[in-house]
């Protein structure tokens, strides 16, 4: 007799525990699936500046357009403008882009000297990087006398 109720006791505690372990993975499940739904299309990023023709101290906005499957991305983790001088690799101007809606990230800054540069958008966004690279060519400031 007291046999069958410690293996009722045990079958009741193993149902129990069986029962749990289906329930209770509904975040892990839920988290999966939005793993599994994010899409796996690279991320493009269209990098510009205005205005084209850059003169040494004049103001610049930087500009990364973000898409993905066509649509703005309007969710980055990041984006960083980073203009490099082509004649002096160790100096550098960092400028952090913030949205302007769209999928539109933006930045201004001025580059004081005249120059060949390289600009570099870091762009975080839906667990991928990107960093299209364009070269900037910064006119010398002429006086008007």
């Amino acid at each position: 007799m007291i046999h069958q109720r410690k293996l009722a006791a045990f079958l009741s505690v193993m149902i129990t525990v069986a029962l749990s372990g289906c329930s209770g993975g509904g975040k892990t499940e839920s988290h999966m699936h939005t793993v599994a739904n994010m899409s796996m299309e690279p991320i493009k990023v269209e990098l510009n500046w205005s205005p084209q023709q850059v003169t040494a101290g004049q103001k610049v906005s930087f500009e990364a357009l973000v898409t993905q499957d066509g649509e703005p991305v309007n969710d980055a983790k990041e984006v960083l403008f980073e203009i490099r001088s082509n004649s002096n690799t160790d100096k550098k101007l960092e400028f952090t882009g913030e949205s302007a809606g769209d999928g539109t990230y933006k930045a201004e800054g001025i580059v004081e000297t005249a120059g060949e540069f390289t600009v570099t958008s870091h762009v975080t966004a839906r667990t991928q990087h990107s960093m299209p690279s364009k070269k900037l060519v910064v006119q010398p400031q002429y006086n008007k006398t």
